[in-house]
């Protein structure tokens, strides 16, 4: 950054503190993620003066991350010696576990901003910052000077990347690097990439062991007692059919925290997602869990409010940073694989606006003539959101209107979690009596869903045509029971698939450039494309067209 950019990025954020928006001559210094972070440090009402990083008396030794991460980060540091920089490892809640600063040279100049483990580096105590930005938009981040909240930052630059938990794929950890630089190496965000995706390994295979032992426990169980039983912790939950019936949409981390983790044996009222409320016993077990039982003879199952299922972390994420982005007045593109939901998304943002505003469907579809006619929309102070299948099809310069916010709209496969609630809602919509099994609900997440949402709310329709009642796989179209037949992928091999089209989605189809990413020859991409059906799911072609 020059030090032109430094001083304009520095004139942004003292006039964004005085008046609480961005404006229009800092336009195209300040990043919308950046814009979009220090609206929510504002709302939170964070001093930028704040001199150091609260400690939350409330924190819990994190033990198990700390172990994990330990030889991991330990590593790293050794690759940062010498090039002036301090690494820490934070909680899913932003709390600081552990903390590094490998070169003497710059010990005393960055211990000033280091804490003791439990300080809090979330957005909502300390501002715009590399770890809590990183947990905010759950993706990674470069914060650099000024685009810091705080003003104990505003000589540091921050890489940090979110590690999501392998099972819940929610915010387990955060790596991350800071230096008293402004210019940031391509290897050292390489670096934090690699011990990313480490610390990732690593708890996945701390999972199939604590799932092993759970599933023996589960089974003892189950010799024991006929009640609707399922064992629980914070990463996984087993359940046998009686207690999947009911408890069709099985979450782990949200299980866990109704129940109210481990501890003493005690009852609980467990309130399900379509408002039932059952009474159940938990009981502790080893290796952090709980044994559930639902409690029969007692009485009749209650009905609350249901609150609804919450989206998925990475569905929260995008619609988050697009709607700061429309409150900013940036214009947005919301990118999609076909039947994401992008139009009714961008209806959503724009609604609370009223009349000053303007949706583009299909930006591809449009000639570059009508980039004036746009422009002048953005000029007049509209609100705009346009959507596209794809980025490449964008004519240039309509696509130079939007290159401070596109947002990517995850695809059905990534938001399996919601899929229960998605199913939920569209059968409610239909008018038809039904519940869906655990077991049909299961087979719907084995579909490969290129049709995205669009290829949902069809199945449901087939389905609901000739059933009703209490849906089973039986009752299911022909193509989805096929499709539910195949062999299921292992953890590893779904993240093994995911990243093929990651990396597939970033080359835009270049499957050159995207074997080099992965680290693999073209020929083992060829291989992995044909035995994760990604070809016959539209996941190549289409790129391919980009």
């Amino acid at each position: 950054m020059s030090t032109t950019d430094v001083r304009a990025l520095r004139s942004a954020r003292d006039d964004f503190l005085s008046s609480g928006r961005i404006a229009e001559r800092f336009r195209t210094v300040v990043r919308p993620e950046i814009a979009a972070s220090w609206s929510r440090s504002q709302r939170a009402g964070v001093s930028p003066l704040e001199a150091h990083l609260p400690n939350l008396p409330e924190h819990e030794v994190r033990a198990p991350l700390d172990a994990l991460a330990k030889p991991i980060l330990a590593k790293m540091a050794d690759e940062l010696e010498g090039l002036g920089c301090a690494l820490s490892l934070a909680d899913g809640q932003g709390r600081l576990v552990r903390s590094w600063i490998p070169d003497t040279m710059v010990r005393g100049s960055l211990r000033r901003i280091m804490a003791d483990p439990g300080a809090s580096c979330s957005e909502k105590h300390v501002g715009t910052n590399g770890i809590g930005t990183a947990l905010a938009d759950l993706q990674p981040k470069i914060i650099g000077g000024a685009e810091h909240w705080g003003e104990l930052h505003l000589d540091m630059t921050c890489v940090a990347a979110p590690v999501l938990d392998p099972v819940s794929r929610r915010p387990a950890a955060v790596i991350n690097v800071t230096m008293m630089e402004q210019t940031v190496h391509p290897a050292l965000t390489a670096l934090v990439r690699w011990s990313v995706a480490e610390l990732r390994e690593a708890m996945l295979e701390r999972s199939g062991a604590a799932e092993r032992r759970l599933f023996e426990q589960f089974l003892a169980h189950r010799g024991r007692s006929d009640r609707p039983s399922m064992v629980l912790s914070r990463r996984i939950v087993v359940a046998d059919p009686a207690a999947a019936q009911l408890f069709p949409e099985l979450d782990a981390a949200d299980l866990w925290e109704q129940v109210g983790g481990a501890g003493a044996s005690r009852s609980v009222d467990l309130e399900l997602p379509d408002g039932v409320v059952l009474p159940v016993r938990v009981s502790p077990l080893a290796e952090d869990g709980v044994l559930v039982e639902v409690c029969r003879g007692t009485r009749a199952p209650l009905r609350r409010s249901a609150a609804g299922r919450p989206a998925s972390p990475v569905y929260v994420a995008a619609t988050a940073q697009a709607g700061e982005a429309v409150a900013a007045g940036v214009p947005v593109l919301l990118v999609g694989e076909p039947g994401t939901g992008k139009a009714t998304l961008a209806a959503e943002l724009l609604k609370p606006w009223g009349e000053g505003t303007l949706a583009v469907s299909h930006l591809d579809a449009l000639t570059p003539d009508k980039t004036e006619v746009i422009r002048r929309a953005v000029d007049d102070g509209l609100r705009v959101v346009a959507t596209t299948r794809n980025v490449g099809l964008v004519a240039p310069e309509l696509l130079e209107l939007f290159d401070l916010a596109t947002v990517t709209v995850p695809p059905l496969r990534e938001r399996l979690a919601e899929l229960p609630a998605l199913v939920a809602e569209l059968t409610a919509r239909l008018g038809r009596p039904a519940r869906w099994s655990g077991e049909a609900l299961d087979a719907l997440a084995r579909r490969r869903w290129a049709g995205n949402l669009r290829e949902l709310e069809s199945v449901v329709t087939r389905t609901l045509i000739n059933s009703s009642g209490l849906i089973r796989v039986a009752d299911l179209p022909l193509d989805v029971r096929q499709e539910a037949g195949r062999k299921r992928l292992t953890r590893m091999e779904q993240a093994e698939r995911d990243a093929i089209v990651a990396a597939l989605a970033a080359s835009a189809g270049n499957k050159a450039i995207a074997a080099e990413e992965l680290g693999i020859s073209r020929s083992s991409l060829y291989r992995k494309i044909d035995r994760y059906g990604l070809a016959d799911s539209g996941q190549v072609e289409m790129r391919m067209r980009s």
